[in-house]
Formats: C-alpha cells, sequence, structure tokens
C-alpha cells in the first residue's frame, strides 16, 4: 500500500515558508534604485543588479519601509557634509530584514537602515569618472576659450521663475550705471527635471544671438540640490554653448561640475551679477584711459605740429612775397608790352576797316548792276515761254476735254474730244 503524501493549503505553505524566512538575520545589501514611491505610512521601493553597460536588471528585490524608519534615514543622510537626495538610479547600500506577504505570496524584506558612506563614495567614483571624461574630450576649458564681450550688457539668465536668485540677480544689475538688459529662460532648479529643464532653457536662450553671456542661477539649499548639477549632459551643454556661461548656483564651498566646465563660477547669484558689472566697468575705464591717452596724444601733437607750422608759415611768407615781387615785375613788363601790341594792332585794324568800307562802297554799285542785268535776262526767259509767243510763232497747243496740255499722243484713245487752239483761236475735234 503506497504512503499517503502529506498535503497543505497555500495559506498553510506560505506561513511556514514566511517562518522560515524570518529566521534569517538582517543583512547589508547593495544595489541600483529602480523604483520608489513614498506614500503616507510606507515607503515601496525596489533595488537591482545590472551587469556595467546594460539596461537589464540580472536581479532585483522588492523593499518596503515604514514612513517613520523612512524618514530617520532621510534624516541620518542629511546630517553628513555632503548630502544626497534617495532616488531612482542611485547606487545604495541598505540593511534589510527578508520577510514573505502571504497573500500575494511575495517575496520582500524590509529597510532597517542605510549606509551613506557608501553611496558617497559611489557618487565620488561616478563625479570623477565624468570629470575625467569631460577632461579628456576637451571639455572642461572649452566653454573659458570662447571670447567674452568687453562690454556684456545682453544677459540671458536660467533660474526658478519669481525666486529670490531671480530677484537678487536682476536687481544688482539694475542698480549699476550700465543699462544691463536681462532676457531669462525659466527653469526647474532642483528635482530629477532640473537636467532636461535647464538644457531646454539653454535651447531657447541659442536662438537670440545677440547674448554677450548665459547666467545660470540659483539660491541656497539643501546641499542635496547640488547633486542635480553633476549631470554629465548638463555639463556638455554647457561645455559646447557658443557664449561665456556663467555659474552661480549658491554653494560657497562646494562646486558642482557645472561650475568646473563653465566660463566662469561665482558663489551665489549676486556674486554672479557683480562679476558682469566689474567687466563692464573694467572696459568703461579702459576706454577712459584710451580716451585720455588720445587726448594727451593729440595735445602732444598738436603742440609739435604747431611750431612746425609756424616755422612752415614764415617761410611760406618769405617765399610768396619773392614770388608775388617777381611776378609783379613780370606783369608789369606784360602791361607795358601789351600796350605797345594793342597801338599796332589798332593802327592795322583801322587801316583794314578803312579799306573794307571804301571796298564796299565801290562793290555794292556793281553788285546791283550786276543783279539787274541778271534779271533783264530772266525776264526775257520768261517772256519767250509764254504760250502766247509759242502761238504767235505758229505752233498750236493741244488740251483735253479737262483743259490740260496734252504731250504726247499716247496719252489719247479713240472717242476723246480734244482742243487745238492756234493764235487765232480753238477747234475742237475727236479722235478717231
Amino acid at each position: 500500500m503506497a504512503q499517503e503524501t502529506r498535503s497543505y493549503s497555500v495559506r498553510q505553505y506560505m506561513t511556514a515558508l514566511k517562518q522560515k524566512v524570518e529566521t534569517t538575520p538582517a543583512v547589508w545589501v547593495h544595489g541600483v534604485i529602480t523604483q520608489i514611491s513614498e506614500k503616507p505610512k510606507v515607503v515601496y521601493m525596489s533595488i537591482a543588479d545590472f551587469e556595467e553597460g546594460s539596461v537589464i536588471p540580472q536581479a532585483t528585490v522588492s523593499l518596503t519601509c515604514f514612513g517613520a524608519k523612512f524618514a530617520a534615514i532621510k534624516a541620518k543622510v542629511a546630517s553628513f557634509d555632503n548630502p544626497f537626495e534617495i532616488k531612482p538610479q542611485l547606487k545604495v547600500q541598505l540593511l534589510i530584514k527578508a520577510e514573505v506577504y502571504v497573500p500575494y505570496g511575495k517575496l520582500q524584506a524590509q529597510i532597517l537602515d542605510i549606509d551613506p558612506v557608501y553611496t558617497l563614495g559611489e557618487l565620488a567614483l561616478t563625479k570623477s569618472a565624468i570629470l575625467r571624461k569631460l577632461a579628456t574630450e576637451g571639455l572642461l576649458d572649452k566653454n573659458k576659450s570662447v571670447e567674452f564681450a568687453e562690454m556684456p550688457l545682453r544677459v540671458g539668465l536660467i533660474t526658478g521663475e519669481g525666486t529670490a536668485a531671480y530677484r537678487d540677480f536682476s536687481t544688482k544689475l539694475a542698480e549699476s550705471p550700465f543699462a544691463f538688459h536681462v532676457v531669462p529662460a525659466f527653469a526647474k532648479m532642483q528635482g530629477n527635471e532640473t537636467e532636461s529643464s535647464v538644457i531646454e532653457a539653454l535651447e531657447a536662450l541659442r536662438a537670440d544671438t545677440e547674448l554677450d553671456v548665459v547666467c545660470i542661477v540659483r539660491g541656497g539649499g539643501s546641499k542635496t540640490d547640488l547633486t542635480f548639477f553633476d549631470s554629465e549632459a548638463l555639463c556638455r551643454a554647457v561645455a559646447n554653448y557658443p557664449v561665456p556661461v556663467f555659474t552661480g548656483i549658491g554653494h560657497e564651498i562646494d562646486r558642482s561640475l557645472l561650475d568646473e566646465v563653465a566660463y566662469q563660477a561665482c558663489i551665489t547669484p549676486t556674486d554672479c551679477a557683480k562679476r558682469l558689472i566689474e567687466r563692464a566697468s573694467e572696459s568703461w575705464e579702459a576706454m577712459v584711459r584710451a580716451a585720455r591717452d588720445i587726448a594727451e596724444g593729440a595735445r602732444d601733437c598738436l603742440g609739435t605740429y604747431s611750431a612746425g607750422l609756424t616755422s612752415v608759415g614764415h617761410r611760406l611768407q618769405q617765399i610768396l612775397s619773392k614770388r608775388f615781387l617777381e611776378e609783379k615785375t613780370t606783369l608789369a613788363q606784360i602791361a607795358v608790352s601789351l600796350k605797345k601790341d594793342m597801338h599796332f594792332l589798332f593802327q592795322s585794324e583801322t587801316g583794314r576797316l578803312q579799306r573794307n568800307a571804301d571796298g564796299l562802297r565801290q562793290g555794292t554799285r556793281k553788285i546791283i548792276e550786276f543783279e539787274k542785268a541778271r534779271f533783264e535776262l530772266s525776264e526775257q526767259k520768261v517772256k519767250s515761254a509764254d504760250p502766247k509767243q509759242v502761238l504767235a510763232k505758229g505752233y498750236t497747243l493741244t488740251l483735253n476735254a479737262n483743259g490740260k496740255f496734252i504731250r504726247n499722243a499716247s496719252e489719247l484713245k479713240p472717242g476723246d474730244r480734244i482742243t487745238t487752239r492756234f493764235r487765232g483761236g480753238d477747234v475742237t475735234s475727236q479722235v478717231l
């Protein structure tokens, strides 16, 4: 007879498993936070292991933490000199106690504590790795090599809307004697949206090709906020920006990676504005000094040239006086010569005019007699061409019915009536 196999209900099995699992002592486990959700009474979190270069988790464990306990853990983190925010993608080492949630048959663990030193070490390693990568690619000094305007009056400003940082920065510039024009591009300056929001603001300001400088500022606050400015993507955006980028993040001691790649890292928003005013003041003073030097140089040159011109003036006066006397003598000689020449010409022209007058008197009579003879000859020719004279000589004239002279027989055709004019009368006939 077969031995009877003992059977358990699901609840009995899971309860027994829970009792067995919960005998496992609490242990320290490290991994990357993949998910976190804070509820009023409990916090849900997942951490996982990843192979380098892969986004697929090799192993994942679900964690829970009571709200009060999680608040104590965050207070512990905040007490360190370099606090950080517990958020996704952060490497952590947690003290956890395994447990089984019977209703869902789910293995999970409860968070009992955190090791901040582990995370700080990982953050430092990550920051150091990013810094080395930026240095290797020559990005730490790239924005610093961009030409900075002598008078940076058109300023792009990236900060939180309506913040104290915005007011402090704008007020400082407004109180200066220079006509600064601020073009704001508001962004999230803390939290997970910092990276994308600031990059979007940089791109928005890039469209303004007249900007002289862009300032990224935010006021003081938790040191945790500084970690958002260690973003590699944000550092690359600033390093490759076409105009100088100033930072005034509001931390006097710590420096973010963004400070490392910026053209100028300032300790506060007010200090950032102060640096711009100093640049404008230095340029103004340099211009004033240059103007003063030009004025002094001009005065020296004018003094030197004035003395030279006086000397040249004296020499020119002597030369002109001598030339004037020479020209005066020459003109006097020319005047005497012209007087003689004019007298000769006057006498010569007077004789010529007298001869012309005599010629006109004699020539007019001859011309009239010549023209009279020519007119009489023309009159004779006209008279000889008169048709009456032609008829008187025995010739006849033939006219058509319209009274026009017929010069050729080809102008007539049978039946035409013609008139033949004789000295003594006309005869009308018809062509056959």
